[in-house]
């Protein structure tokens, strides 16, 4: 098919490249135009996992194009994916006017065989109205069919994700969008719910709400398993393996970060509010969540005293790994915390070189970054994290403290270098470690 993808960020890519993927002939448009010069020079705007290889497959292959001129791809489209950003207003709403500045503009170009995708996360109802729109810009004879279709990308897994999905929903109010729908994705397995329009939209903002909540889940019952005194990873483990729980989303730690899970709570909670519902549940989640920097606060006091004197190395500054993005990322309320503590802070992330609107010195090499450093606190779960040097690290620290945040090392491999090194290591919700005799936690 002939498709045109709106919208260059990071849902719009990774679906512009995987539906060339799949064998159809993609155009990619944005009104960026430095971004669409980036493209086409062959630079990614965005790191994630796998995608830039991909591209240049597909592009080799001349199934993908990037453009800054819907008139010269939408009237020749037989479907258009409208992949605009959503974010969330101070209320929690949901800001729509990208997308409806869109639809009105490419609006005059559609046809009566034109299938209008919105793979932007809405709320319920978004794409009725969308639809009622388009049907009276147009005669009877001629009605433009909208269909929902959201995507459950995980940053840093995002190309995997959509070719080998858990599931696709299709949401259409008419039978014949499903179908093309169908035609789309014909080349991946995998299961498929036909559904309604808003439907499709509530699964989204519900599925992401409930994986927040989980993780909150998770980091409430850390905090009581460091009262007590023992380890969330074996509540953790035997939870996850009751098939009812399952073991995702339950690892503790600095809590959820990017653009989706804070995003789509709260515009969860807003819509909830129009139907004059409270969404308990969901308040005490984002509440939670906003907790941990004080969790992670106590634990630095805890061992350093007044953090106003004390230099802190941040390690990692994606809100996750395997991706360059920051939005909502733990590490900004982190270092945003020590900053009004009156810490230093240095900081290094393998592919984010800063943090907007923090100053906050990020070094390229991990050991410079530490160099008379009081605490390195893991915030971002690199990989490469597990493969630090661990007595060069010593050397070049002040003080011999590490918080891992994310509880991401393993306690038997920390505890011999605890005792080899001179380390005292901290996580959340496990018991301290340090060379001869444990840490009293404040």
């Amino acid at each position: 098919m002939r498709i045109t993808v709106i919208g260059t960020g990071y849902v719009g890519l990774v679906t512009g490249a995987s539906l060339a993927y799949l064998g159809h002939r993609v155009v990619c448009v944005d009104v960026n135009e430095e971004k669409i010069k980036l493209l086409k020079s062959g630079l990614m705007p965005l790191w994630e996992l796998g995608l830039e290889s991909m591209i240049r497959d597909v592009e080799l292959q001349g199934r993908l194009d990037y453009s800054t001129d819907v008139s010269a791809s939408v009237p020749v489209s037989d479907a258009v994916f409208l992949t605009l950003g959503t974010p969330s207003s101070d209320s929690g709403e949901v800001d729509l006017s990208a997308l409806w500045s869109v639809v009105r503009s490419i609006a005059p170009m559609l046809h009566g065989d034109t299938l209008l995708i919105i793979k932007s996360t809405v709320p319920a109802g978004t794409c009725e109205q969308i639809e009622a729109f388009l049907h009276q810009q147009f005669s009877n004879s001629t009605s433009i069919a909208v269909a929902h279709n959201p995507e459950f990308l995980r940053q840093g897994s995002a190309v995997r994700d959509f070719l080998a999905p858990d599931r696709l929903v299709f949401g259409a109010s008419r039978p014949e969008a499903h179908h093309r729908l169908e035609e789309i994705y014909a080349a991946i397995q995998s299961p498929v719910i036909k559904c309604g329009l808003r439907e499709a939209e509530l699964i989204k903002c519900a599925s992401n709400a409930f994986l927040a909540m989980k993780i909150s889940y998770a980091n409430m019952m850390s905090d009581l398993c460091d009262a007590l005194g023992i380890s969330i990873n074996a509540v953790a483990e035997g939870m996850g393996l009751d098939r009812r729980i399952g073991s995702e989303f339950l690892r503790a730690g600095a809590g959820y970060g990017g653009s989706c899970f804070p995003k789509d709570l709260r515009a969860l909670m807003a819509l909830a509010a129009k139907e004059h519902l409270d969404m308990e549940l969901l308040r005490a989640t984002e509440a939670i969540n906003r907790q941990r920097v004080q969790v992670i606060r106590r634990r630095l006091e805890g061992v350093l005293g007044t953090l106003g004197d004390k230099q802190i190395t941040i390690y990692g500054l994606a809100f996750k790994p395997n991706t360059d993005d920051t939005r909502e990322a733990p590490a900004l309320g982190i270092c945003s915390m020590l900053q009004e503590a009156g810490a230093r802070i240095r900081a290094y992330d393998p592919v984010v070189a800063g943090l907007p609107d923090r100053q906050v010195d990020v070094d390229t090499d991990m050991y410079e970054a530490a160099d008379g450093s009081d605490c390195v606190v893991i915030v971002t779960d690199w990989d490469q994290f597990n493969r630090l040097d661990w007595g060069r690290l010593r050397q070049v620290m002040r003080s011999p403290y590490i918080l891992d945040a994310r509880n991401m090392l393993d306690v038997a491999v920390m505890t011999e270098n605890c005792k080899r090194y001179g380390l005292h290591y901290l996580s959340l919700g496990r018991p301290s470690i340090a060379p001869d005799v444990p840490l009293t936690i404040g």
